[in-house]
């Protein structure tokens, strides 16, 4: 599983191979949670906690006892970049049964200090991460309800893809409709009356689970979905150059 690890990272390396014989060496626990339940609490410092199957959300709870999901992890993310020097300011929550591969606080800092290589991809992912959550704040406040369940159904299809894990118009998703409202800033009214007009208009149904795409380019147009905002943040050969 240390090779999922690395794999991952090196979306946005190349890692050295100093770096990939560390990783390779490093401890890693596999835990199983199931759907619900908290994969990295509030306040917890990284631990390069592995998504290895699953989908699992970043979300902030209110005072009031609601939720905000701004963020959805798919097999492949390190799910704690957040805390890798401070503690988390979110939650992470298996969205269904979910596997997570972890090291120890100190085995990853020790690495980072030792791999500047290793902090730059940490760093890179973390500015990827970013960039995909401004995306979906610039989705809540400008997008259509219909628009944003276009954006959110394209992502989740479009990542699983990219891992292989989906294809011909079907991929996992476990979501409920209240998992739906709280990651578009929406009531569960509206997303059901959202998710029955995407189905009228034959772009997309969600059932048992299961999200099918029945037009892409219809429902990426609708969207205004940019897989660029996806794509793994990688050193420019200008900045490489010494």
């Amino acid at each position: 599983m240390n090779r999922l690890l690395i794999a991952s990272l090196d979306r946005f390396g190349p890692l050295r191979d100093s770096v990939r014989d560390d990783l390779m060496a490093c401890s890693q626990e596999a835990e199983r949670f199931e759907p619900g339940q908290v994969i990295a609490p509030a306040g917890a410092r990284s631990q390069l906690r592995l998504l290895a199957r699953g989908l699992a959300v970043k979300q902030e709870m209110l005072p009031s006892g609601g939720r905000q999901i701004f963020g959805i992890a798919t097999p492949g993310d390190i799910v704690d970049l957040g805390g890798l020097y401070v503690g988390l300011d979110y939650e992470v929550r298996a969205l269904g049964v979910c596997e997570v591969r972890k090291t120890t606080t100190h085995e990853l800092r020790t690495m980072a200090r030792a791999h500047p290589n290793l902090l730059a991809a940490l760093c890179r992912a973390a500015l990827t991460e970013a960039q995909q959550q401004r995306g979906w704040m610039v989705g809540l406040g400008r997008r259509t309800a219909l628009g944003r369940a276009a954006n959110l159904f394209c992502e989740i299809y479009w990542r699983q893809t990219a891992l292989r894990l989906a294809g011909d118009g079907k991929c996992d998703f476990p979501a409920v409709q209240a998992d739906i409202a709280d990651a578009l800033g929406l009531s569960v009214v509206h997303v059901h009356r959202v998710l029955r007009a995407l189905r009228d208009e034959g772009l997309a149904t969600l059932r048992h689970g299961v999200l099918k795409i029945e037009d892409w380019d219809r429902l990426a147009n609708l969207g205004g979905f940019d897989a660029e905002r996806l794509r793994p943040q990688q050193e420019s050969a200008q900045a490489a150059a010494p």
